[in-house]
């Protein structure tokens, strides 16, 4: 295919393009100037690039692709500026990490030519003040694939090098850094290659692998399944609920996604009963869970067998992950899962009593208005196909033992340890879903880490409003607890606050939503949640954002 492409910008834009990028987010800076001009020349000429949405701060843009990611499986590219840039992504490039999410970063870099008779060439102080030895060091770590594009001709196939290797079957992080005298120089290649790259396809088990497996299944009397994201993959909580259902299985482990639709019987969402199953079984297996259970509060007897199943079950970017494992295999989740349902279809099992774990979950009751109160006010107004976005922190058991979501591919969560994802992500997942609702719940301390004000702004922006839920809990409760609990005799916990981790004049988190052009109400009483959140919900869906800031009974 020929394109009328006449500078590495061009083909940059063009390139992403055709390797299946259907958004950039861009924060733009000095050395963007060549893509932005290259955005309405190829606009112009009708040549199809991705949509460009434009962004106030690189944390969010990232959680934004990274939310992207995962509706579709399909990599999206942000641009961030040269090394200050970079830095601005912060915490959200370890999502990408520990979720395994497929991204593009495309960050500019200082020029390389100081004479100005280069076109693209340095023009300001800061081209050297932005120079520094290692820029791709920055993200080293987290990154799956770093490169940098010195030469135009090379544009089309580093391009989807980077798109292929961020979608691989163990996806990631790819960065890409491009200076601006390099953006500038003429297009070295006006055909584009008809052969894109393609994304590898996840491995199954060995044949040998599924019998050793299903014949574990078959005869232990006390088995347990363990995952916190296989959901994720396509198909995976169908092929969970086949295997669950024919050998009587429970299911534990925090939901990052419907792995279990809530009201299947073997799902057990009681993390207390959790523990419970996995103290007391005889075969555990694994299955995509970065970390299956907690060493000091809970692990399987010596006498269990121990299966891990993963497409990384070494988990090798995790230096001392040393988790027990009789059987260790590479393979895709949900193909693992669909071959030993399929296994245990045609086995008989052991003989034993096989009891529904998912008893009926017992709100939390007391005093003034908890967690458990919204979760069951979100029960009455949430649609089996709305999207919610979960970044509760502390008060995620409420969202496991309660919240209803029946739906494959209907909850989402960061995969990481970065708080500030999901106000960013929900703009993500309503771009890769613009006919679903998408709804957030998130804890105070995470809502003012995602920069509300940009993700309101990339939200007005991108058009693709979201409901933000915040269990606004009096500051960093995440930070408290650790305190109490080390120093559980200290002054501390005899105050029952610790240092820095309240507010004394927290800011109004509805009006942030407001300063943006969106809406936003406060609520401190269970009276009028569901009615409050309904009014929100159709705010939403007149394609406003929107913020409910549930100003939890103050607690330990």
């Amino acid at each position: 295919m020929t394109a009328p492409v006449r500078t590495c910008a061009e083909e940059l834009l063009y390139a992403l393009g055709r390797s299946g990028v259907e958004v950039l987010f861009l924060n733009p800076g000095t050395d963007s100037a060549p893509v932005q001009e290259a955005a309405l020349v190829l606009a112009d000429l009708g040549v199809p690039i991705p949509r460009i949405v434009a962004s106030t701060f690189e944390s969010v843009s990232l959680a934004a692709a990274h939310g992207y990611w995962q509706v579709t499986r399909r990599p999206q590219a942000v641009w961030v500026h040269v090394d200050a840039g970079t830095q601005n992504l912060g915490a959200m490039v370890h999502n990408v990490l520990r979720d395994r999410a497929g991204v593009v970063v495309l960050a500019g870099r200082t020029p390389y030519a100081d004479d100005l008779q280069v076109p693209g060439g340095r023009s300001s102080p800061i081209h050297w003040q932005q120079d520094v030895p290692d820029q791709a060091g920055i993200v080293r770590s987290y990154a799956k694939w770093t490169y940098e594009l010195v030469r135009a001709g090379e544009t089309y196939r580093t391009v989807a090098r980077a798109v292929q290797v961020a979608g691989g079957e163990v996806p990631g992080l790819a960065y890409l850094t491009i200076s601006r005298d390099v953006l500038m120089e003429p297009g070295g290649q006006t055909t584009a290659p008809t052969r894109l790259a393609a994304r590898p396809v996840g491995p199954a088990m060995a044949p040998d692998a599924v019998e050793l497996v299903s014949g574990l299944l078959a005869t232990a009397r006390r088995p347990v399944i363990v995952t916190t994201r296989v959901g994720r993959r396509p198909g995976g909580s169908g092929a969970l609920a086949r295997l669950a259902d024919a050998v009587g299985c429970p299911v534990v482990g925090r939901p990052e996604a419907v792995n279990l639709p809530t009201d299947h019987p073997m799902a057990c969402r009681d993390p207390a009963r959790s523990a419970e199953l996995v103290g007391a079984a005889d075969l555990v297996i694994v299955v995509e869970a970065d970390v299956p259970w907690v060493p000091g509060f809970v692990q399987p007897s010596d006498d269990a067998t121990i299966v891990v199943i993963d497409p990384d079950p070494v988990h090798s970017s995790m230096p001392l992950w040393t988790f027990p494992a009789d059987v260790s295999i590479i393979a895709d989740g949900a193909v693992a899962l669909g071959q030993l349902a399929d296994a245990a279809a045609a086995r008989p099992r052991a003989a034993r009593d096989v009891a529904p774990v998912n008893a009926e979950p017992s709100p939390r009751r007391g005093g003034g208005l908890n967690a458990d109160d919204v979760m069951l006010a979100l029960n009455e107004v949430l649609r089996p196909d709305d999207l919610v976005v979960e970044e509760a922190v502390t008060n995620v058991d409420a969202v496991q033992r309660l919240l209803e979501r029946t739906e494959p591919g209907t909850l989402f969560s960061n995969g990481g340890p970065g708080l500030g994802w999901s106000l960013g992500a929900s703009v993500g997942i309503k771009l890769a879903s613009p006919d679903r609702r998408v709804v957030a719940v998130v804890g105070d301390g995470s809502f003012l880490f995602g920069v509300p004000t940009s993700a309101f702004c990339l939200a007005a922006e991108a058009d693709a409003p979201f409901l933000a839920v915040v269990l606004d809990n009096d500051g960093y409760r995440a930070s408290r607890q650790p305190v109490f609990q080390l120093f559980p005799d200290g002054e501390s916990a005899r105050r029952g606050d610790a240092v820095a981790t309240r507010f004394r004049r927290p800011p109004d988190l509805a009006a942030t939503a407001r300063a943006c052009g969106g809406w936003g109400e406060t609520v401190a009483e269970a009276s009028g949640l569901v009615e409050l959140l309904t009014r929100a919900l159709k705010v939403v869906e007149s394609g406003t954002p929107a913020v409910v800031d549930v100003q939890l009974t103050p607690s330990a």
